[in-house]
């Protein structure tokens, strides 16, 4: 079984929301998505990313932002 990115894995809302509020600042966008199409876990991600994720998403744990299901 091939496992997912987190891009895969992050809920459709928070793909919204993070894509709004980066709307102005493309290139962070893309760095963000990048970072997250390279990792399958959450644990591994940079601290300013995680930080990012979870104020853009308002949440207060990482893992929230993304769905349970690992594999395709």
């Amino acid at each position: 079984m091939e496992r997912l990115t987190l891009w895969q894995r992050l809920k459709p809302e928070h793909k919204v929301t993070i894509a709004l509020k980066y709307e102005g600042r493309p290139f962070q966008h893309k760095a963000l998505v990048n970072a997250l199409k390279e990792e399958c876990y959450f644990t591994q991600v940079r601290y300013g990313d995680a930080f990012d994720i979870l104020m853009a998403c308002d949440q207060d744990f990482l893992g929230d932002v993304f769905q349970k299901s690992i594999t395709k």
